[in-house]
């Protein structure tokens, strides 16, 4: 009897215990997510980071997760990617958050914004605060159907360039600066005034005297926009954006049928893309200075210690308006300030008190975001 229940298990566990040799596995499905990019994959720091991506993911599956990557303007607009992929007409996008400013104010906080963390403060803010949640609850509470990683860092960005010296906060006044978003809204306090022009035209619009000084990129891709040659003063710090954070945004019914293998690599992926970012970013703007100084004949200058402390001033006059008009914006402020300022029982504490519903807090609009050709930069 016992022979026979044997031979039953044995037969009903599948031939290949009984010698025969195991079935081929199916070939795992291809998975390929069309996915938007807000710069052009040539231009360094700010749109190679989407090409690695792809390349580390299709590498990671055995080829079986894969990226379609689609160029500023290929279909999609940089500033339409959001809501592309809201919509589900694309299937992911690689941007950065400051994009959707002008319906989400606290979209520039997670993107970089005046005087607020570098890189490395904000990756200790996503993995050790409370980043990551903040980061799901705005899109979440604006009703887009997204999935949000954070998934690179595209660099610090420098203090300005300009046709001569400024020595005082008297010297700002009137000065015509190409600069957008928050920024140019704090140097507007200093009596400076904001000119909107593309990032590819920014050289063009030097030789042709329409502006004094210019707020850009970050240095690497500054100078493979020979901005060197239309400027020769480039101040520091960086105080508009010590840091670029780039998304990979998905759809989130495409994110939720991925499944919890792909969604886990997509995560693992996009973390070692934030630290391998965090210091070849700094490499490369090291390098781009070191050139400036070098070989351009480019003066690098420290912004006098009174038009820092303006900006400064300004920036809190800003974030308080903006804190005033979405109460998002206040919240995520508070929270990563506190969070660098360091000591986790007080960051708690302070995360307790601010606890408040978001849906008691007054709604508002950022000022409009640049024009589309802004998010191509020519490329070297």
């Amino acid at each position: 009897m016992r022979s026979i229940f044997l031979r039953a298990a044995v037969l009903a566990s599948g031939p290949w215990l009984a010698g025969s040799p195991p079935a081929e596995a199916a070939p795992a499905e291809v998975v390929t997510l069309e996915t938007p990019v807000a710069f052009g994959t040539h231009v360094p720091g700010l749109g190679t980071p989407a090409r690695e991506l792809a390349k580390r993911l299709k590498e990671s599956s055995d080829g079986t997760l894969r990226l379609d990557l689609k160029e500023p303007g290929d279909g999609t607009a940089p500033f339409e990617i959001l809501d592309k992929v809201s919509d589900g007409k694309v299937d992911a996008g690689f941007a950065t958050a400051g994009y959707w400013a002008a319906k989400l104010p606290a979209a520039s906080l997670f993107s970089g914004y005046p005087f607020g963390p570098d890189a490395k403060e904000y990756q200790q803010w996503f993995n050790r605060g409370h980043g990551r949640a903040l980061y799901q609850e705005m899109y979440d509470q604006a009703k887009v159907k997204v999935h949000v990683v954070p998934c690179a860092f595209g660099g610090a960005e420098a203090g300005g360039w300009f046709v001569k010296e400024v020595n005082s906060v008297e010297d700002m006044e009137g000065l015509r600066i190409r600069i957008f978003g928050l920024g140019a809204r704090v140097i507007m306090r200093l009596g400076a005034i904001p000119v909107l022009v593309p990032g590819s035209q920014i050289a063009k619009a030097f030789a042709d005297g329409k502006i004094d000084a210019a707020e850009a990129y970050t240095p690497a891709v500054d100078r493979a926009n020979g901005l060197q040659e239309a400027a020769k003063i480039l101040y520091q710090p960086g105080w508009s954006q010590p840091a670029t954070v780039f998304e990979f945004l998905v759809n989130q019914d495409r994110w939720d049928a991925l499944g919890p293998e792909r969604q886990s690599l997509i995560e693992s992926t996009c973390g070692e893309m934030l630290q391998r970012t965090l210091s070849e970013s700094a490499n490369q703007q090291s390098a781009a200075l070191s050139a400036f100084v070098n070989k351009d004949g480019v003066r690098i200058l420290e912004l006098p210690e009174d038009i820092q402390a303006a900006l400064r001033k300004g920036w809190d006059e800003v974030a308080q308006e903006e804190g005033v008009r979405d109460y998002l914006f206040k919240e995520v402020l508070a929270d990563i300030e506190t969070f660098r300022s360091g000591g986790e029982d007080k960051y708690k504490a302070a995360k307790e008190t601010n606890s408040t519903d978001p849906a008691d807090g007054p709604e508002g609009a950022m000022p409009p975001p640049p024009p589309p050709g802004d998010a191509t930069p020519a490329g070297p």
